[in-house]
């Protein structure tokens, strides 16, 4: 059996007796039902990009910080600082209403494949017999949706039906110097002590229905909240994590996992490192630069971390040759066994020379997008041309003036002039080096040359800077005007037409993966059901057990981690890892009560072998029986290669323990209104 798993909570009966092999005790039944209650109906997707768990039954949603830290933020002011201080509702009426904030929760899920291949008999694309049969079977009822999302490359296709509440309010939140303590220095790395929740309320008008955000509405009342567990996590013991994770490729063909894992991604690696090796270079002598880039350091380290996990832990775990042998299996069973012999060895041959013949264009396209995305003074030009565009057309600049306002905010010229500099200089040198690469060297020369005028002082100098207080004419002439005004758009209208180049050979390749995908399920011996569909956002279940690993020689991860952690980690007045005072001192007391483990230690976090991936973010962690013990919130970086493969060996998820989310809101925060309506396990 494949070790990757995110099964779809409707087909759990067919791995039953495997998760009872290690230690399940509750039945498929108990996880996913609709005709009587079981674990479904406390699973919430969170604002359709995290996942939420019900965890009273006044509708108390449980979700990691992270995920609500837009929520929290929106809240947050001078005065009320609630990323910096936290936030804890004293009452209902402090619980804070969020603008366009919904959490789903999942009806049913059904397979209607053979419905939708007889609309497409009847000559109607996939799209159009989808949209057929939605017409025809429509969601009925209050804020209910149905949603037919194809998995398996379009081999099978699968109606979601879900309800949505749209009065989703803030209750509380640990201060980030707590739900993200490690910040960048920490993500995606062991050992962790990030205490990564929050809390929200699910609201719904008097009679139970779905309604947006109304004075009147009151907390839902949920029939089928989790139970928490407070007895503790040991190596070994069975876990299971419920949610909606984003995207993995555990399918693609062997050529086109290694273009990616030796070609692709060290570009990306390679040009993040060239801005990150300026940024902190900056921010480690400036203060004011470490304040400004802190958020933006983050955001590039954490695909650089992620893609150099996903490097080393193909190659650690001798991914490629795994998945080759397990194409190989699929191959020779067609071969003997098909009446066209040849029909995997041919679609293989087909993508092999579809995937060679992409190489350069995507290679071009990986620079045109790391340029795009990390050259702030692009992100000026986009800014600047959107207020000329709004001027030039008569409208209101305010909402325009305030996105450049926010940007100025956190922007130092000096800097993105030396570190734009060096990345477009290695784009450059590639170009030259490799000429079938497309890179705008004519285009560069033509304006002066990037290097001697657009990375001039001078230019960045001259950059109208600080006007958004004066005449709305005068601040579009000055934008118009100045002669970076025009590089967002001249780099994107040649990023466009690169990718519109590409456009028909990637759709043939992916259209290749229906049939690719048809041949491995066909491959499977009758009853035997081996593989899991890659995750597409829609809901699933993943399970393994609880456990540390050894990383390299030498070196080994325990299962878990303790508060011991969180002060040796303490640096005062460090952004990423200072305390608030009084949390320290709570610490240091060590009254932790019913929460702690037999040793009189509170665990902080721990990691288990299940398969994860972005989307599960706040998914549940339940034990054997269901009840909650943790809330996943990352992957370790060594195996972040389970995007694409999976191996127990390496890959782990981590989660906070609940005994520590449970310990900060009774003892820290003295939230006990919110311990009083949640649910134990005896």
């Amino acid at each position: 059996m494949y070790s990757q798993g995110m099964w779809l909570p409707n087909e759990l009966l067919e791995q039953e007796t495997n998760m009872k092999s290690k230690g399940m005790t509750m039945s498929a039944s108990d996880i996913y039902s609709i005709n009587s209650g079981s674990l479904k109906d406390a699973i919430v997707h969170f604002g359709g990009f995290c996942t939420g768990e019900v965890i009273s039954d006044q509708g108390l949603v449980l979700t990691n910080h992270h995920c609500g830290y837009s929520a929290i933020q929106s809240h947050s002011s001078v005065q009320n600082d609630y990323l910096k201080n936290g936030f804890w509702a004293k009452s209902f009426s402090e619980e804070k209403p969020n603008e366009g904030l919904f959490v789903d929760f999942i009806v049913s899920i059904d397979d209607v494949s053979e419905s939708i291949q007889n609309f497409i008999a009847k000559g109607l694309s996939q799209n159009e017999a989808i949209d057929s049969f939605i017409q025809v079977n429509p969601a009925i009822g209050k804020g209910m949706r149905s949603e037919i999302k194809p998995i398996y490359f379009g081999n099978q296709f699968i109606l979601i039906v879900s309800q949505r509440y749209s009065d989703v309010r803030l209750v509380g939140a640990p201060p980030s110097l707590i739900g993200k303590f490690g910040a960048d220095t920490d993500n995606w790395v062991w050992p962790r002590h990030t205490g990564d929740f929050s809390f929200f309320r699910i609201y719904a008008s008097p009679d139970g229905s779905p309604a947006e955000y109304s004075p009147e509405n009151i907390p839902l009342k949920t029939k089928n909240p989790l139970t928490i567990s407070l007895e503790g996590v040991n190596e070994g013991d069975f876990s299971l994590i419920y949610g909606f994770p984003g995207r993995t490729s555990n399918y693609l063909p062997v050529n086109e996992v290694s273009q990616q894992i030796d070609v692709l991604l060290p570009i990306r690696v390679e040009l993040r490192e060239i801005i990150l090796d300026k940024w902190d270079s900056a921010m480690r002598i400036n203060p004011v630069v470490k304040i400004q880039y802190a958020s933006k350091y983050a955001s590039v380290s954490n695909g650089w971390k992620k893609w150099k996990g996903q490097i080393e832990g193909i190659e650690a775990s001798y991914g490629i040759d795994t998945l080759k042998k397990r194409q190989e299996r699929m191959i020779n069973y067609h071969s003997a066994n098909n009446k066209n012999a040849f029909v995997a060895v041919d679609q293989l041959e087909r993508f092999n020379n579809q995937t060679e013949s992409l190489e350069n264009a995507r290679k071009s396209l990986i620079y045109f997008q790391e340029i795009l995305r990390n050259w702030e003074l692009l992100t000026w030009s986009r800014l600047a041309n959107n207020i000329v565009r709004l001027s030039d057309e008569g409208k209101d600049l305010k909402g325009a003036l305030r996105a450049l306002i926010e940007f100025e905010k956190n922007y130092n010229p000096e800097l993105d002039r030396r570190s734009s500099r060096s990345l477009v200089q290695n784009w450059l040198s590639a170009g030259e080096k490799d000429t079938l690469l497309t890179v705008p060297i004519d285009y560069i020369n033509e304006t002066n040359s990037f290097l001697q005028g657009l990375f001039s002082p001078a230019l960045y100098k001259s950059l109208p800077i600080g006007i958004a207080e004066l005449d709305a004419n005068f601040i579009a002439d000055s934008c118009r005007n100045h002669l970076a005004f025009d590089l967002w758009p001249d780099l994107l209208n040649r990023y466009r037409s690169l990718l519109m180049k590409t456009n028909k050979l990637e759709k043939d390749f992916q259209s290749g993966m229906k049939e690719w995908m048809s041949l491995y399920l066909s491959s499977v011996d009758e009853g035997e059901n081996i593989f899991a569909p890659d995750a597409n956002s829609t809901m699933r279940v993943s399970y393994g057990l609880i456990g540390g690993f050894s990383p390299r020689d030498g070196a080994n991860y325990n299962h878990n981690t303790t508060t011991e952690g969180i002060l040796e980690k303490y640096i005062p007045g460090d952004y990423e890892f200072d305390l608030p005072q009084n949390f320290k001192k709570t610490l240091e007391n060590r009254e932790f009560g019913r929460y702690a483990d037999n040793d009189g230690q509170l665990s902080v976090c721990f990691i288990a072998a299940n398969h994860t991936s972005g989307g599960n973010s706040g998914s549940p962690a339940l034990n054997s029986k269901g009840h909650l013990i943790g809330l996943n919130f990352d992957r370790l970086w060594e195996g972040t290669m389970s995007d694409f493969y999976f191996t127990t060996q390496r890959c782990r998820n981590i989660m906070v323990d609940v005994r520590y989310i449970m310990w900060v809101v009774d003892k820290y925060a003295n939230a006990n209104r919110l311990i009083e309506e949640m649910r134990f396990a005896d």
